[in-house]
């Protein structure tokens, strides 16, 4: 019969989208270098060897040994994601309208950061940080083309990170960090129940319920059905971030940093909003799928995920008095996402490939003293994206980005000194052509996006 691949992939596929779409965004999740106002405005160059302030230590526990007096640091970050989807040739689902562009999906993000540090001697050091390393929000109109693929995602990390240093001599310094860091996450996407409806018909024809030749019109009957899911998980890890600071020599200074992989095991919720359908054996569908055990009933589910390890190499070098060369090389080990087995209360277990690469980041910056009291920078930093274009889903439409950012320093005095910070990051428009291999459950996107991002910052530290 020519609905009977319908029949066979429509409810597992459109099931597995409320697990399947969320995890991609667990992943990637955007990792969030805007801890520090004062690194912004370089572009996050030197992040390894800069240490005018306590929220060095993020970058490179090392540094805390480098600052001689006790001090507080406050800063607080704007990310404002623009990312816009430009139709080409997608589809829709089944028994669906099409839908619309859906405009801007993204919005203004924030990143608030704390710290705390103290010399205990001359040579000791002790720091505590708080942050959010991690974050994402991109929300869709409900009658966009990719409703059924992703509408809101929203993932929140908490990071808390206690740090020792020890300068071992005038060259060699070193430091060791824990992280006990929290993520959070909830996301939607709607849910196609016409196309559910359509492949309960067959089996109710089979079993002589209805007639099958009754199947197109009730079909018809059911057309445009539209239901929500909504996914929330949480799970806390620690981890762990060591660093090293070389003198090489009075003005040139060089910096190793590690931070270790977060070994997740998300546990999750799934809770399904069904319409409701006027047509009584589409009613009856919905409510069998709906039922305990069905594949579209609330549930429980987990992931294990493993967000990758980061490692950065840093280099400063002073020129005169008033400019300062800064550099930065940083690896992120996004290859430990290959794919993503997610374990269902109700259901059978899914699994997607995401075949994700490592990625390289690169910055350059400098800065000048005008005079006593006011510095100021400049920088510019080249990002790889992990994602390959064959994977790239509207929950992450990641691209390659190029950072162009600026900033100023001002010492009010010596025990109160502000920073702020600008950046724009550019992008080219990247395919997005994405159908979960089931047009039928999810329609297919096929188009390019358009993306980009701005950040401010602005930060205080208090020295006492």
């Amino acid at each position: 019969m020519r609905l009977s691949p319908i029949s066979r992939t429509i409810a597992a596929a459109a099931a597995g989208t409320t697990l399947l779409v969320p995890v991609q965004a667990f992943a990637s999740g955007f990792a969030l270098l805007e801890q520090s106002a004062n690194r912004l405005g370089n572009a996050f160059a030197g992040t390894t060897v800069v240490t005018e302030d306590a929220t060095a230590m993020f970058f490179n526990p090392a540094a805390l040994a480098k600052l001689d007096r006790a001090q507080v640091a406050i800063s607080a970050s704007g990310v404002k994601i623009s990312s816009e989807f430009r139709n080409r040739n997608s589809q829709p689902a089944f028994g669906q309208p099409l839908g619309t562009n859906g405009g801007d999906a993204g919005d203004w993000n924030a990143v608030p950061s704390a710290y705390f540090a103290t010399p205990i001697t001359d040579r000791l050091a002790f720091g505590f940080g708080f942050n959010v390393p991690f974050g994402l929000k991109l929300e869709y109109p409900d009658d966009w083309i990719g409703r059924f693929q992703a509408l809101n995602s929203e993932i929140k990390t908490y990071n808390f990170n206690p740090a020792i240093a020890w300068e071992l001599n005038d060259v060699v310094t070193l430091g060791l960090g824990l992280n006990y860091q929290r993520l959070q996450a909830e996301l939607t996407n709607a849910v196609n129940y016409t196309g559910i409806v359509a492949g309960g018909l067959p089996g109710l024809a089979e079993s002589g319920v209805i007639q099958e030749s009754d199947i197109p019109a009730r079909i018809a009957a059911n057309a445009g059905l539209q239901g929500h899911a909504r996914v929330r998980g949480d799970d806390a890890v620690w981890g762990f971030n060591v660093g090293i600071l070389f003198q090489l020599t009075p003005d040139t200074r060089l910096g190793l940093s590690y931070r270790s992989k977060d070994d997740y095991d998300v546990e999750g919720s799934i809770r399904f909003d069904p319409p409701t359908a006027a047509e009584p054996i589409g009613s009856l569908i919905i409510a069998s799928a709906s039922a305990p055990g069905g594949p579209f009933s609330n549930s429980r589910a987990s992931v294990d995920l493993e967000l990758p390890d980061i490692a950065t190499a840093s280099l400063s070098h002073r020129i005169g008095d008033r400019w300062e060369i800064l550099a930065d090389v940083a690896w992120t080990g996004w290859s430990s996402v290959q794919e993503l087995r997610i374990v269902r209360e109700a259901g059978e277990d899914l699994t997607t490939p995401e075949l994700w690469d490592d990625t390289w980041r690169v910055a350059l910056g400098a800065t000048y003293q005008l005079n006593q009291a006011v510095k100021l920078r400049v920088g510019v930093a080249f990002d790889e994206t992990p994602v390959r274009d064959a994977t790239r889903t509207p929950r992450l439409p990641d691209p390659d980005r190029t950072w162009v950012a600026f900033g100023v320093r001002w010492e009010a005095s010596e025990a109160f000194v502000i920073d702020a910070g600008y950046a724009h990051l550019f992008s080219d428009d990247v395919p997005l052509n994405q159908s979960q291999d089931n047009v039928a459950a999810f329609g297919l996107l096929n188009g390019m996006q358009e993306s980009s991002v701005d950040i401010v910052g602005v930060q205080a530290a208090f020295k006492f």
